[in-house]
């Protein structure tokens, strides 16, 4: 029998190396340029909120304010509802009651249905135009409780408030002039603010996530001229425009952004009103944030799938119009590019690709001095540049992720230590979501079932007073956390066998995602309770 002598030995070895890296060099280079497309998208919006300028509100006749409906699609929400409708009774007395009709679009089943019976007939002998809607089942879920409604609604003008909100009395006022202004106004949305910002450092760090929507997205789309979206609540629709554009429609999770699309679709334009604000709670528990943030991320990607095909067909948008609307409806699609990204650096790991050590090929082959000809010829190949521009992608990329929250944390009147905390909440959460949200894009992605509409808990909590522990409404474990353990577990033991290989430029990548899965694991498994019958 023959002997494998050692220069062919050596041959393969650097030609499996050179495959190895090649493969990486590709997988790689495709994450950094999808990457690259949103974290670009960053710079863009941050420039275009600059030039946004609040709208001249129009001079509003007391004598002629058309009608108004508020549409309320609540399910089980016990501790919130009477706090809606307060304040939507101050909103309906400086509007002016007899022109606005509250509608308490009632799903419930548990006894936050004999509360609305209350609620409806105290306000009702106080003169209130207020009644309460129930279909008797949750078909289409939200879709389709505001579509019943809506069926039903006579009034030119709906205003539509999730349950833990609490709309400033001026709201109507502050709006309904605009559409008065321009026949072509189809949807009015306002800037969310927070009633429980400070409740803790995790409401803290959520709301400055929702404040980068709001400042920079928002605001950066309405200034550039481009496609926007109705937040599901802190709005108000032109009827005619809703009708025309389909109505509320069930086939995905995200409802307000569906019928955004659609109605902008029809012709009709979309205002934002940095300045008028509609105060809301925001999710006090990692639990009930990941379940929110899942449902978003599910009915974006399914509504991209929906209307992007026939969007991007129609040359009338323009480009830039176009590729702005991709970029909005698949903007979840950065927590599957994360989670590969952290998949790709264990495997790296565990095949020994340093992909940061550029010379590596070449310190390989310079050891077989036969294969001078051959070690010139990878001197000059373009891999090393490939690097190189790669990580420069990388570093821009990351750098346009957190300018937007630096944006947001100074327009707060906040110490630099809470402002600093928030930002690293806010970066432990946005990484140690992304194996959640990437399992709920599969789902949308995937599949063509509906999926259920799950609700995120509301507390009516606030900074120093109110708990959520001894609630309603919890949010159990499910199989994704086993799933983010195992996360967890497979990140340390790259990180440990990168150390040990000296294969350190992928802990760059390894440490921030394993110390976020980490974060939010302990944190679900500490929020997590069953729910009660309280």
């Amino acid at each position: 029998m023959g002997t494998i002598h050692p220069l062919r030995g050596g041959i393969r070895m650097v030609i499996c190396s050179m495959f190895v890296q090649s493969v990486f060099l590709a997988f790689s280079f495709t994450l950094t340029v999808l990457f690259f497309l949103y974290g670009f998208n960053h710079y863009y919006l941050l420039i275009a909120a600059r030039m946004y300028k609040p709208p001249r509100t129009p001079s509003d006749d007391v004598d002629f304010r058309p009608d108004v409906a508020i549409h309320l699609p609540i399910y089980d929400e016990k501790y919130v509802i009477r706090r809606l409708i307060a304040a939507c009774a101050r909103m309906a007395e400086q509007y002016g009651s007899e022109r606005v009709r509250v509608v308490i679009i009632d799903d419930s089943d548990d006894d936050t249905s004999d509360m609305v019976d209350e609620i409806v007939k105290e306000y009702r002998e106080k003169r209130f135009h207020i009644a309460s809607l129930r279909r008797g089942c949750r078909q289409g879920y939200k879709a389709g409780a505001l579509q019943a409604a809506i069926v039903e609604s006579k009034e030119e003008f709906i205003a539509i408030f999730d349950a833990d909100f609490v709309p400033p009395e001026n709201f109507l006022v502050d709006t309904i002039p605009f559409f008065i202004q321009n026949e072509q106004l189809g949807i009015i949305q306002c800037r969310w603010t927070h009633i429980n910002r400070d409740y803790n450092i995790l409401t803290r760090a959520i709301a400055t996530g929702i404040d980068v929507h709001f400042l920079v997205e928002q605001a950066g789309r309405f200034a550039a001229g481009c496609f926007q979206n109705f937040n599901g609540s802190g709005g108000i629709f032109r009827r005619k425009a809703l009708l025309e554009a389909g109505g509320w429609q069930s086939d995905t999770l995200a409802e307000d952004l569906d019928i955004s699309y659609r109605v902008q679709l029809c012709g009709y334009r979309i205002l934002y009103l940095r300045d008028v604000h509609s105060p809301g709670e925001v999710p006090p528990t990692v639990p009930s944030f990941k379940k929110q943030q899942g449902r978003w991320a599910c009915g974006s990607l399914r509504t991209a799938k929906k209307l992007l095909p026939a969007l991007l067909a129609n040359r009338d948008l323009g480009f830039k119009k176009r590729l702005e609307a991709f970029i909005h409806l698949t903007g979840y699609m950065v927590h599957p590019l994360m989670f590969t990204s952290f998949l790709l650096a264990c495997l790296a790991t565990i095949l020994k690709v340093d992909i940061f050590r550029f010379a590596y090929v070449y310190s390989k082959i310079h050891d077989i001095a036969e294969l001078g000809a051959m070690r010139e010829a990878i001197e000059i190949q373009p891999q090393v540049l490939l690097w190189i521009l790669i990580g420069i992608l990388i570093l821009l990329c990351t750098v346009a992720a957190w300018i937007p929250p630096i944006v947001a944390l100074r327009e707060q009147d906040l110490p630099l230590a809470r402002k600093i905390s928030s930002f690293m909440f806010l970066f432990l959460l946005g990484c140690g979501i992304s194996l959640s949200n990437t399992i709920e894009a599969g789902k949308a992605l995937l599949t063509n079932r509906n999926w259920a509409f799950k609700r995120t808990p509301k507390y009516a909590i606030a900074y120093g007073k109110g708990g959520w522990k001894d609630k309603r409404y919890q949010v159990s474990l499910d199989y994704v956390c086993y799933l983010e353990l195992a996360c967890v577990c497979l990140g340390g033991i790259s990180i440990g066998y990168s150390v040990w290989s000296a294969n350190l430029g992928v802990l760059l990548i390894l440490i921030p995602f394993t110390i976020a899965y980490a974060f939010v694991f302990l944190l679900t498994i500490l929020q997590s309770r069953r729910e009660t019958l309280l």
